[in-house]
């Protein structure tokens, strides 16, 4: 399973990729909502979990965008 993480604080975003890569799961992980809408176009993702609060948009817009095009848990 392919999870997108978008978190754009670090510490925070590393816990979670190490506890998700523990369980086996392949996370890519972006920072800010102009790279996750180019990695939405490009890989096949599985689950998205989002930030609310990112430093160019929030997790909302980028939930809008999925639910749009995909049909990806959120």
């Amino acid at each position: 399973m392919k999870i997108l993480l978008v978190e754009d604080n670090e510490i925070l975003a590393k816990g979670l990729i190490y506890s998700l890569e523990q369980k086996k799961y392949q996370v890519i992980h972006t920072l800010n909502v102009e790279n996750t809408l180019k990695i939405l176009k490009t890989e096949k993702i599985d689950l998205a979990i989002l930030d609310v609060s990112l430093p160019d948009g929030n997790g909302f817009d980028i939930c809008k965008e999925i639910k749009e095009k995909q049909d990806i848990p959120v």
